[in-house]
């Protein structure tokens, strides 16, 4: 949820900036510079998508954590929030102040005052006017917990750049935000079972280990969304923003696990990440289908009509994403590898509620 109130501070935010930054060159780390098609530059490395990620120093006995952005493009994220839905709250009957330490309230709206209510939140104001009383309500803001849920099975090693790689970059964006709006930030990978949990934690020894997590995935294993999301809210049982970045090929179905975190009162952000190559095949004749998870291989013949069959249904199956999504108010996004990763970031992003 909005942080406004703590992180209004320029000089504050500038300094935490500072100080993340100077650690990471700290722990001996080159910070790559990327360009528009989300490749690193010539002068830190390779040009291939996996020289994004810097390796650590040969020397070093302990793994320092891998970084991902170079320091304008970190600058570019101060400017974004994530934003959570807000709970209504007009001082309930009995609770003590201590249990809203943490919170921020901002006055929302007005309500009929009913037996047993605070009168401490009465409008007097308008009672000596109107002689009606009104209770005030307000927006209770505390600090969330940010929850990254990333797709590590064998399906995600695929596309040029790998999905992989371009969902560790997203996570490492939308992460950064969280912590530089001083959120607990947490999560896990996912392939057939729940995989590498990164502990609750905030500040800026977080970021570090937010890029260590980051850094050490890898793709192996067929999807199980459902599995996951059950394991998943037994580790991290209190709601919070959960982000999904995945591209939902699961033969058990994506719907059931979606539901499930939404019926447990999860925010949900789903960044559902696919390849151009996946999407428009061409009819190639006489093909070999393999499947990259379960090893499954099928031939066919592949002709333009096949194609536009195949077309079809992935129009389908991608509406049916997009209905199921807003039926239960889950932020959904669909990116393909080929959108420059900063563009996604700064601009595509902000098409959802949940980021600002």
């Amino acid at each position: 949820m909005s942080l406004e109130f703590r992180v209004s501070n320029f000089e504050f935010r500038r300094a935490w900036f500072a100080e993340v930054v100077a650690r990471l060159r700290a722990a001996g780390r080159k910070i790559p510079r990327f360009g528009r098609d989300g490749k690193s530059s010539g002068r830190h490395g390779g040009s291939d998508s996996s020289a994004s990620f810097v390796g650590p120093k040969p020397e070093s006995r302990d793994p320092q954590p891998e970084t991902f952005f170079d320091t304008e493009f970190l600058r570019k994220l101060e400017r974004l929030h994530l934003v959570a839905k807000r709970l209504s709250w007009a001082g309930a009957k009995g609770e003590h102040a201590a249990s809203r330490k943490g919170f921020s309230l901002e006055f929302s709206d007005y309500r009929r005052y009913q037996h047993g209510d605070d009168l401490r939140y009465v409008d007097w104001n308008i009672y000596r006017r109107l002689e009606r009383l009104l209770l005030k309500v307000f927006t209770a803001e505390e600090e969330m917990n940010i929850y990254l849920l990333i797709d590590t099975s064998r399906s995600m090693a695929e596309g040029a750049p790998a999905k992989l790689d371009y969902a560790k970059k997203v996570a490492a964006a939308l992460g950064y935000i969280g912590l530089k709006n001083l959120d607990r930030l947490g999560g896990a990978s996912f392939s057939t079972h729940l995989q590498t949990p990164l502990t609750l934690g905030r500040g800026r020894k977080q970021v570090l280990s937010l890029f260590r997590f980051l850094g050490k995935l890898s793709c192996a294993g067929e999807t199980n969304l459902r599995a996951a999301i059950h394991s998943f809210t037994n580790l991290f049982p209190h709601p919070g923003f959960v982000v999904v970045i995945s591209d939902l090929f699961d033969p058990a179905g994506w719907r059931a696990a979606l539901e499930e975190l939404t019926a447990k009162r999860y925010q949900l952000l789903v960044i559902h990440i696919v390849d151009e190559q996946e999407t428009r095949p061409k009819p190639w004749g006489d093909i070999a289908l393999v499947d990259v998870e379960a090893g499954r291989e099928r031939k066919f013949f592949l002709d333009v009509d096949l194609v536009h069959r195949f077309q079809a249904e992935l129009d389908r199956y991608f509406k049916e994403i997009e209905a199921v999504c807003a039926s239960r108010r889950i932020d959904y996004l669909r990116t393909t590898t080929q959108v420059p990763f900063d563009e996604f970031v700064l601009q595509t992003l902000r098409r959802v509620s949940s980021v600002a």
